[in-house]
């Protein structure tokens, strides 16, 4: 019993966030499967629970996350579940959202931002609770590139809310592509993880080199979320459409409780 106590009292030493790993891989399988961004619940757990500062918290949230929606991309592509023309229309128009949210940090409270978020995310939850209730779903196996204008204006502004806060792209786009351009519900929330693996990327990259991501952390977490992003789209395949609608109900839910919270704080001060 003595070896496995100094086991344990050297890894909590040496490795103080190893419990990170399946903490990341249960919320990327889950939000793999269901369409939303594992970042909806690692960055409040990372903020809230770890007490990591909140410019690191994002940016390491953001980094496990790529590699989480990358590991499941990859999955989602062996499955042909990704429409990819709208995808990629979708990524190109989130850029310049991406590009004036690194901006806007610099002269917009990023608590303002937050705040403004969590009232569309949580409007977001009840339209999608509510589509869970009646039982409507996309149809359309693929989305003509044409039907995009109808929609143009929500990419920017997803890229915007991922830059300032680590959480947008997939939150906003899963329920477009389903909602907005009547793409099937799986099909939707995989070119939607798809758009914010590619996404992310390059934020990721901007945070490495700017050394705001937590190493010791991201180790963890990124490890565990590419594991989760790999199960989560076999999962999908079991899944009834109303159960994952469900499940990326309750996980918006959560982030736009955690966004008021934070706002209504930074209000009150």
């Amino acid at each position: 019993m003595e070896i496995f106590t100094d086991v344990a009292i050297y890894i909590n030493t040496n490795y103080p966030y190893w419990f990170v790993f399946p903490v990341a891989m249960i919320v990327a399988c889950t939000a793999s499967a269901s369409g939303f961004s594992s970042g909806v619940i690692l960055q409040p757990f990372y903020d809230l629970f770890l007490g990591i500062p909140l410019v690191d918290s994002i940016a390491t949230s953001l980094g496990s996350q790529t590699l989480g929606t990358s590991s499941a991309t990859i999955r989602y592509a062996m499955y042909k579940m990704i429409d990819a023309p709208i995808g990629f229309t979708l990524l190109m128009l989130t850029i310049p959202g991406i590009i004036v949210g690194n901006h806007a940090l610099v002269v917009i409270n990023e608590n303002l931002i937050k705040l403004f978020l969590g009232f569309v995310v949580l409007l977001i939850a009840i339209i999608q609770i509510h589509s869970a209730i009646k039982q409507k779903f996309g149809t359309r196996m693929r989305v003509p590139i044409e039907d995009v204008y109808k929609v143009m204006v929500v990419p920017p502004i997803a890229g915007f809310f991922s830059a300032t806060t680590g959480t947008g792209i997939i939150v906003l786009l899963q329920p477009t592509l389903e909602k907005g351009l009547n793409l099937m519900t799986k099909r939707a929330n995989a070119t939607a993880i798809m758009v914010g693996a590619l996404a992310n990327i390059c934020l990721t990259i901007l945070n490495l080199n700017a050394g705001l991501i937590k190493l010791d952390l991201f180790v963890f977490a990124a490890s565990g979320a590419f594991a989760g992003g790999q199960l989560g789209p076999f999962v999908a395949k079991f899944l009834p459409a109303r159960i994952m609608k469900i499940a990326f109900s309750l996980a918006v839910s959560i982030i736009g409780v955690f966004y008021l919270y934070k706002g209504i704080q930074w209000v009150g001060q």
